[in-house]
């Protein structure tokens, strides 16, 4: 339904426009009128029309000096008068039509019609920005991880995670601002869930962050110093899936 004001200090014109709407143009429907620019002012700023039919020349106040006062305005504007020396200016206020008086049904069936694309191109867009941020807050959510406790729920940034341990039954997570989270849950657990190229099991009790990798020392000793200051040993069984891994990176 397309919701229409109009705004023309001709009662006439007002009582014509408005009839031509309800009876001769489908899907419309008149939800005020205004006699002045005063009066289109206030009805404007209390309602939420999709198209304001707007004579040009009125007392005191033309049709031009209205779109002014409100600006930016999220309505479209078809013009109707009975002067054509206006159609360059209100073209250049962004009207999506202009219609001269007496109005001829066709080119007002056809003003309504450009009217109703233009709203459902401009849904169709809200609904697509809609769905992007709906993708990147998804997005974001998904490089989070959530770590039940005693306590209560801590939701971590995959970013700063630096390495997890396990131990048993419990898995620790170690974090770049220095914080060692706790979890009842086995490493195996967390493998799965930070299962891709940034996340890699270098020993059965580590699992470590790559991106937050400082140097690695080989040797039967070998160890990865991590980016908080701590030395995570790398098992000899897991050496070459390990260097597999940084050859990703």
């Amino acid at each position: 339904m397309i919701k229409a004001v109009i705004i023309d200090d001709e009662l006439k014109s007002r009582e014509v426009l408005e009839t031509l709407l309800n009876q001769m143009v489908e899907g419309v429907m008149v939800i005020g009128t205004a006699d002045s620019v005063i009066t289109g002012v206030r009805l404007l700023e209390r309602s939420e029309p999709d198209v304001v039919f707007l004579d040009i020349e009125m007392p005191r106040k033309d049709g031009f000096q209205l779109l002014d006062e409100l600006r930016p305005f999220r309505f479209e504007v078809v013009f109707t008068t009975g002067h054509d020396q206006y159609a360059i200016q209100a073209f250049r206020n962004n009207a999506i039509d202009y219609l001269m008086k007496p109005i001829d049904i066709d080119q007002l069936q056809h003003a309504v019609d450009k009217v109703r694309e233009k709203k459902h191109l401009n849904q169709l867009n809200s609904n697509y920005e809609a769905f992007v941020a709906d993708v990147h807050k998804s997005d974001e959510h998904k490089r989070q991880i959530a770590l039940p406790g005693s306590g209560g729920t801590t939701f971590v940034k995959i970013e700063d995670i630096v390495y997890l341990r396990g131990d048993g039954a419990y898995t620790y997570f170690f974090l770049k601002n220095g914080k060692r989270v706790t979890v009842s849950k086995n490493l195996k657990e967390y493998e799965r869930q930070l299962e891709s190229d940034e996340f890699f099991r270098v020993h059965k009790s580590f699992l470590i962050h790559l991106p937050e990798m400082v140097r690695y020392v080989r040797g039967d000793g070998s160890y990865v110093l991590m980016s908080n200051g701590d030395k995570v040993d790398v098992s000899k069984r897991r050496r070459e899936g390990f260097m597999a891994a940084l050859s990703k990176l």
